[in-house]
């Protein structure tokens, strides 16, 4: 009788435990969103001519845009308020490509256009530091027209 009392507790702290593994390992709320890829700013060139109709976006401030810029991009402010509205008007059909100076911006936007449900998003890690460090090529003047 001794030797059930003390099973029992043991039995009960092993189904408990049991119960703590899962084999889903998925984020919760994840749902069937997309994933952002993460590629290297350098490979910029091969990425648009994998994906031609892809939208390139630099969302970094104002005065560094000003400083350079990606040829061929457009700008979406990080700082502007009408950023999101913004951001929901992309088509879904296009690849999007976003940068920013180092990384940390261009990782909220990309989260942004993931949780908004977009179906392509690629996170050109590295950013413009990554791009002149590496003496590749910057333009000036106006941004392209968002689609």
């Amino acid at each position: 009788m001794k030797s059930i009392i003390l099973l029992l507790p043991c039995a009960f702290i092993a189904f408990g435990l049991s119960s703590c593994h899962s084999e889903n390992t998925a984020p919760k709320n994840q749902g069937n969103r997309p994933q952002v890829q993460e590629i290297s700013i350098l490979k910029l060139d091969s990425l648009q001519s994998e994906l031609p109709n892809a939208i390139l976006i630099d969302v970094r401030s104002d005065y560094e845009w000003e400083a350079g810029h990606l040829e061929g991009a457009a700008f979406i402010s990080y700082d502007w308020d009408h950023r999101l509205d913004t951001l929901k008007s992309l088509p879904e059909d296009r690849p999007i490509l976003v940068y920013c100076e180092a990384g940390g911006r261009s990782g909220v936007i990309t989260e942004e256009l993931r949780i908004m449900g977009h179906p392509y998003i690629i996170d050109l890690i590295g950013g413009m530091e990554e791009w002149t460090n590496n003496n590749a090529p910057v333009a000036f003047g106006a941004p392209v027209a968002l689609p």
